[in-house]
């Protein structure tokens, strides 16, 4: 073999490996393949709630769900506009309900389930009383250092009581003590105290 084609062997080999490394670069984390309920919150501030229970079809039908499900959307569409509220999917397997649904923004996803969740600034999070950056810690449970927490307020939070696992838009930098960071982009707030409002500081 002559130097010409190693070195294109090479060149190859070298360009196959970066496209792989950056094909992953970004991704955000598949909610689709979970089987535990989930908030999905996009770059757009829409979100997508995903909904997974234990089901008995001996207190109602999937249709029967389905129907009064989508009832519900179209009365909070009439009264809140298009784009609100979607649902997007109902159907059950092995003894579990699936049940997934879209909203046009965080408000409109707290108004429709009466489940707090705000997806802002972390400047408007700290005027609104959302968050004291103080008490942030990073994936391995250290506290934030205090001029990093001074450099967050145009990064963006999520702020929910739910007992969720939320999929964050953006890498997940920094969260408030209980609750566990997954992935770069998925957090469980399933260990959180109860009545307690659990934050997600994100980093574009």
């Amino acid at each position: 073999m002559n130097k010409v084609m190693c070195r294109k062997i090479l060149i190859l080999s070298l360009t196959t490996v970066i496209l792989f490394a950056f094909s992953g670069c970004g991704k955000k984390s598949d909610v689709s393949k979970l089987d535990k309920s989930s908030v999905q919150v996009n770059k757009d501030g829409s979100v997508v709630s995903t909904m997974i229970e234990d089901f008995s079809e001996s207190y109602y039908s999937v249709d029967e769900l389905r129907e009064m499900t989508e009832n519900e959307v179209n009365a909070f569409v009439v009264k809140n506009g298009e784009g609100t509220a979607e649902l997007k999917y109902v159907d059950a397997e092995s003894g579990k309900i699936k049940m997934v649904m879209s909203f046009g923004n965080s408000d409109n996803f707290s108004d429709f389930n009466s489940e707090k969740l705000i997806y802002e600034t972390v400047a408007d999070a700290k005027l609104n009383g959302h968050i004291e950056t103080g008490l942030l810690v990073d994936a391995d449970g250290n506290p934030i250092e205090s001029d990093k927490a001074s450099d967050l307020s145009d990064e963006h939070i999520v702020v929910t009581a739910m007992k969720n696992i939320v999929a964050a838009p953006y890498k997940i930098k920094y969260v408030s003590r209980g609750v566990k960071i997954i992935d770069n982009y998925l957090a469980d707030l399933s260990e959180i105290a109860d009545d307690s409002m659990a934050c997600i500081v994100l980093s574009k």
